[in-house]
């Protein structure tokens, strides 16, 4: 894949480089930006929603086994997905789901802020399976929404608009 490219940047969702510069905490390890996104990679792996033989040509196939397995860490993929959550390492559930809930308004970032807090915004939350644990739950939840709500091409904001969507959903049937 080409990075400089238009469309490349289309299916691009979030990407390591994007964090560590700028307002990047000094003193922080650059892998430190990539964890948020490779907890979402690892939990993309274990529920079957990445495209197993793209990430094995870029030669990440031991490490995606290692996900799978729990072994190792769950931002082992880094370096196979060039620190990128993109269109291309997913299958077609994995991107429609990643694309309507990654925005970074009110989808996965803001709720991995709202898991970790200060820890979020200081690139400090370690990269472990006790940080998978923790947000694995809000990431099934946001799933298990997408699925009941249609597979909307955008999550439904959360609180008002997501207790009206579920009655106007719920007077339908």
């Amino acid at each position: 894949m080409d990075p400089d490219s238009e469309e490349s940047e289309a299916g691009v969702y979030d990407d390591w480089q994007w964090h560590v510069g700028g307002a990047f905490p000094q003193g922080r390890s650059p892998a430190q930006g990539y964890v948020h996104i490779g907890v979402f990679v690892a939990w993309l792996v274990r529920h079957g929603l990445v495209d197993r033989d793209r990430i094995e040509q870029l030669g990440g196939a031991a490490e995606l086994e290692a996900v799978v397995d729990r072994q190792g860490l769950p931002a082992a993929l880094r370096q196979a997905t060039s620190g990128r959550l993109s269109a291309d390492f997913l299958n077609a559930e994995g991107r429609a789901f990643a694309s309507a809930y990654y925005a970074p308004e009110y989808g996965y970032p803001s709720d991995w802020q709202r898991t970790f807090g200060r820890r979020a915004d200081a690139y400090a939350v370690p990269d472990s399976w006790e940080t998978y644990d923790q947000v694995e739950p809000t990431l099934d939840q946001r799933y298990a929404e997408w699925i009941q709500y249609g597979r909307p091409e955008l999550m439904p904001l959360p609180g008002f608009l997501m207790r009206f969507f579920a009655r106007w959903f719920d007077r339908r049937r």
